[in-house]
């Protein structure tokens, strides 16, 4: 009976790794530049134009970034590239880890 607890427990853990772990995949950069109020901007106006993706801002000195999606295939970034594009003609798409 301990093994068949053991076993439970192990299958817990490794769904809870499998769902909060990073993964390797895709985003799509919209913002990168030196100017954080900028960055802060470009958010919002993201956030509120595509309510259906995350959207990250980062800090890597001296730069500023915003990111946008977690895509796990390249068929989902191109689906939304082209929309993207229109709004953030900068977008490009970028290797990431991403929370699934």
């Amino acid at each position: 009976n301990n093994d068949a607890d053991m076993e439970r427990i192990l299958q817990q853990r490794r769904d809870y790794n499998l769902k909060n772990s990073d993964n390797e995949g895709y985003r799509i950069q919209i913002y990168n530049g030196l100017s954080e109020s900028e960055a802060r901007n470009v958010q919002a106006r993201f956030v509120s134009m595509y309510s259906e993706l995350p959207a990250y801002l980062t800090y890597l000195t001296p730069e500023w970034k915003v990111q946008v999606g977690n895509f796990k295939e390249l068929l989902d970034v191109y689906k939304y590239m082209d929309r993207i594009k229109r709004d953030f003609p900068r977008a490009v798409k970028i290797n990431s880890k991403i929370k699934l």
